[in-house]
């Protein structure tokens, strides 16, 4: 929103010029980017030359020329839409002449163009890598180069009329206004051959009073200037309107029309004016109000996700709290182990609204990825009615299932996002049901080789009505106001199923009836899998761990307590670092078996740290280090490994992931002794 309102604030300043308007939006393009160069060019016979330019660094002049060749715009305009990169010395183009030269590692510029013509660019650009541009961005800089073709446009016309004496066929011609004029002594009306092309009816046509207000769209805005017409005759006031006409060709138009009034001897006697075609002025300003309307949309959807999830924060966060507050004075050790049974429950819900959250966050910024893999199709099912009879069991209430899969189905597919589709539809079905049955079916049939496969959901619930399934998949909705106060949750668990099963190219429909029950019916395509052997992984038993000098960098005081209390459970007394800098000074000193590493520090990162470890060699390369992060995409990984991490540990940390990256150390210990 604040983009929209800056952009706009800057575009419609009537005290700018155009070379004030064109040099404060470089200025606020260096703010919105976060580059250190802004640049409008003129492109004439592959020639660059720099029209306006904004940097901090003063180096580059208005003036300045360069072969369009030597200029990344030549990609720009080859392509003839906006393009950025964030990081060229990783990528295809860094041996191109402009990197060669002035080592520019982040570009984003769009073509400006001027009536179907390439003008030049408006560009932005750095010597330092950026982070990647959204797509917002590449629509910013389109907007950019939309309004300064429009107003360089309208600029170059403006000066053809100068140099041709301003004349009115000029004038018509090349701002497309057009003249008219409305004799009231015989009723004649006088178009010009422009206001004639405006409303494109033939060189010859001769309008009346009558014709020339039907052309106005809308009976509304036919009185207007009916009445603006009658205001002027009896009082000599003029009119200046935007209006929308529809042509003799049947095309929408806005126009403005402006009108005065002549009088002699206190009589009326004429009337003229101009009428323009403004459609994309219009246009322009309904497409920032909509993108403005979109912002504050976003905004209070964002507003309304952190009220919710504060709210639905504060019950798992008290059993937490509380029980384990209650667990520390407590002298029976049956009760204790209650209360923390509690305080662990209390855990696990608390972690299923973060993932909520997250998964949510992810999909909306289009990061949620699938990632399928090879499995018995009828393990997902059964795992999740085993999971769901107790709930079930303590509600009073029946889990049937009917699961039609033939013998050693094994598909290739995301098993994770199957099993949080379904495990999300019971779970509802489970909380608003209180008697009765909650049923699972399944379906599956084999074409070639795909399984479709249908699944539905039925209850014999507080049901819905016809407004609540209307907004059912809609984030943070839960039907009537009291349903939320009642059942609690965020709200995003049924969105977040349409999404993935959307993403999973499939179909989801739900029946209910208020007071009956809900059904939901999912239809998914998989591609058929094959048998895959997998040993178990119990958690090794760890030997001579002792032996590891461990380091644990976390600025995290809570994260080291938790670290060190799994780590001595083998034996192991680690050692730690509040931050990067402070690990790598440690490392100097030290030579570590183990390092874990957490990602997001202050002072120095994870990743740096982890990468000036490894250049300076300050332990052996087969010596592993384990990444610990709450981010789990591939992204992140794919960052880890670049950065010299061998493991990827998340958060909160599971006892296998961190007693392999043990054994791994003892491993390599172990042949370096044997060498």
């Amino acid at each position: 929103m604040s983009f929209l309102r800056t952009f706009h604030n800057i575009v419609t300043d009537q005290a700018l010029s155009f070379d004030q308007k064109s040099q404060a939006l470089l200025s606020f393009g260096l703010q919105v980017f976060q580059l250190d160069i802004g640049i409008i060019s003129q492109v004439e016979d592959n020639h660059y030359t720099v029209i306006y330019v904004a940097c901090y660094n003063q180096e580059l002049q208005t003036g300045a020329s360069f072969p369009l060749e030597n200029t990344y715009c030549v990609h720009t305009l080859k392509a003839d839409k906006a393009l950025s990169f964030h990081h060229a010395g990783q990528s295809k183009i860094a041996t191109h002449p402009c990197y060669q030269n002035f080592q520019l590692e982040s570009y984003i510029g769009a073509p400006i163009k001027i009536d179907g013509k390439t003008y030049g660019t408006v560009n932005f650009s750095s010597v330092e890598p950026s982070l990647p541009f959204t797509s917002e961005h590449i629509d910013y800089i389109e907007l950019f180069a939309q309004w300064l073709g429009a107003e360089l446009s309208r600029n170059q016309f403006i000066y053809e009329l100068e140099v041709n004496n301003k004349t009115l066929q000029k004038l018509e011609s090349a701002a497309k206004i057009g003249t008219w004029q409305f004799n009231l002594v015989n009723n004649h009306i006088d178009w010009s051959a422009q206001t004639k092309i405006l409303h494109e009816v033939s060189p010859d046509y001769q309008p009346n009073i009558q014709d020339a207000l039907a052309f106005y769209k809308s009976t509304d805005d036919q009185n207007l200037i009916s009445e603006a017409i009658e205001v002027a005759i009896q009082t000599g006031e003029s009119w200046n309107l935007e209006l929308e006409i529809i042509t003799a060709k049947n095309k929408a138009v806005w126009v403005a029309t402006k009108g005065s009034a002549e009088f002699v001897n206190g009589k009326c006697i004429r009337l003229f004016g101009t009428i323009q075609d403004i459609t994309d002025s219009v246009e322009l300003r309904q497409e920032l109000r909509r993108k403005k309307e979109e912002a504050e949309f976003a905004l209070a959807e964002r507003s309304k996700l952190f009220a919710k999830i504060s709210h639905e924060l504060r019950t798992p966060l008290n059993g937490i709290i509380g029980m384990l507050t209650a667990a520390i004075d407590e002298g029976d050790n049956s009760r204790r182990r209650d209360k923390l049974k509690v305080a662990l429950r209390s855990s696990d819900l608390l972690l299923c609204i973060i993932n909520e959250v997250l998964d949510y966050s992810k999909i909306s910024y289009g990061e949620l990825s699938l990632e399928p893999s090879h499995f018995l199709l009828e393990t997902v099912f059964v795992d999740l009615v085993s999971l769901f009879t107790p709930l079930c069991q303590n509600k009073s209430i029946q889990l049937r299932h009917k699961l039609e899969i033939e013998n050693a189905t094994y598909v290739h597919f995301d098993v994770t996002r199957l099993g949080q589709i379904v495990s999300n539809l019971l779970n509802n079905a489970i909380k608003f049901t209180h008697s009765g049955y909650v049923e699972l079916t399944v379906h599956t049939r084999k074409i070639d080789h795909q399984i479709l496969l249908t699944l539905s959901v039925s209850d014999t619930g507080i049901g819905m009505s016809q407004s609540t399934l209307n907004a059912l998949f809609k984030p943070f909705v839960q039907g009537a106001e009291n349903i939320s106060q009642k059942y609690g949750g965020t709200g995003l668990g049924l969105s977040i199923v349409k999404e993935l099963v959307e993403m999973m190219e499939g179909e989801i429909k739900v029946e209910s009836e208020l007071g009956v029950g809900t059904t939901f019916t999912v239809n998914l395509t998989m591609f058929e899998g094959v048998q895959e052997t997998h040993e178990s992984e119990p958690i090794p038993q760890i030997k001579d761990a002792e032996i590891l000098k461990v380091l644990v960098v976390d600025d995290n005081e809570i994260n080291r307590i938790v670290m060190e209390s799994c780590l001595l459970k083998i034996n192991i007394k680690p050692e730690f670092a509040i931050d990067g800098r402070d690990a790598v000074f440690k490392c100097r000193k030290t030579q570590y078996d183990l390092i874990f590493m957490d990602c997001i520090m202050p002072e120095m990162d994870g990743w740096q740290a982890t990468k000036q470890i490894r250049k300076e060699r300050l332990i052996s390369p087969e010596v592993p280090v384990a990444a610990l992060t709450a981010n789990t995409s591939e992204s992140d990984k794919l960052e880890c490994k670049k950065a010299g991490m061998d493991l990827f540990i998340t958060k909160p940390i599971k006892l296998p992931m961190l007693y392999k990256a043990v054994k791994e150390a003892i491993d390599v210990k172990a042949c370096k002794q044997l060498v």
